[in-house]
């Protein structure tokens, strides 16, 4: 969810927003604590009257405040990002690097997936980088990984899908430094 330039990662926890109405009646209704202070020669003040009554409601700024920490929280838990294109920004030179894990559980959100690798191979492709696609669960006995043009590595990402057995990521990651070194 996006307000403008301002993006949520969490948006659904805006939800939280929902119960503000609830914890302001409850901070209206629950007065705070009295204050207990003990002083041992009371038998001076057996017949005085307490001038000062404690409070049947919590004053209205003391509940503003705990209304404001409240809505602070809420917002910090949905992890708001200003401009959230530039965060996506590929950063550094050389080969972008996309491990993708098509093991038999990826496959229930695998369209997901292959948007965001081309997402991906597309931003790649506009800051004129090179490419290396591993796929973490591969057909073969090994897997290898090659350094290829934006447009060869969208085929080679296209060619991926999800395979019926566990991922080896042990051995995808050494087949990414193997081509990230030669």
């Amino acid at each position: 969810m996006s307000l403008g330039a301002l993006a949520f990662l969490n948006p659904w926890l805006l939800g939280a927003l929902a119960t503000l109405p609830i914890i302001y009646w409850l901070l209206r209704t629950v007065p705070p604590r009295p204050r207990q202070v003990t002083f041992p020669p009371t038998r001076i003040l057996v017949g005085l009257e307490n001038q000062e009554k404690t409070p049947a409601k919590s004053p209205w700024w003391l509940t503003l405040i705990r209304l404001l920490a409240a809505t602070f929280i809420i917002l910090a838990l949905a992890e708001p990002v200003l401009n959230p294109s530039r965060e996506a920004a590929l950063d550094g030179k050389g080969p972008v690097a996309i491990l993708v894990d098509n093991g038999w559980a990826s496959a229930a959100h695998w369209s997901e997936r292959e948007r965001m690798i081309d997402r991906v191979i597309a931003e790649a492709e506009s800051h004129n980088r090179p490419v290396v696609v591993v796929p973490t669960a591969s057909a073969a006995k090994s897997v290898t990984a090659r350094i290829e043009a934006p447009a060869e590595a969208r085929s080679t990402a296209g060619a991926l899908e999800p395979q019926p057995f566990a991922p080896d990521r042990l051995a995808a990651v050494k087949a990414l430094e193997t081509a990230l070194e030669g």
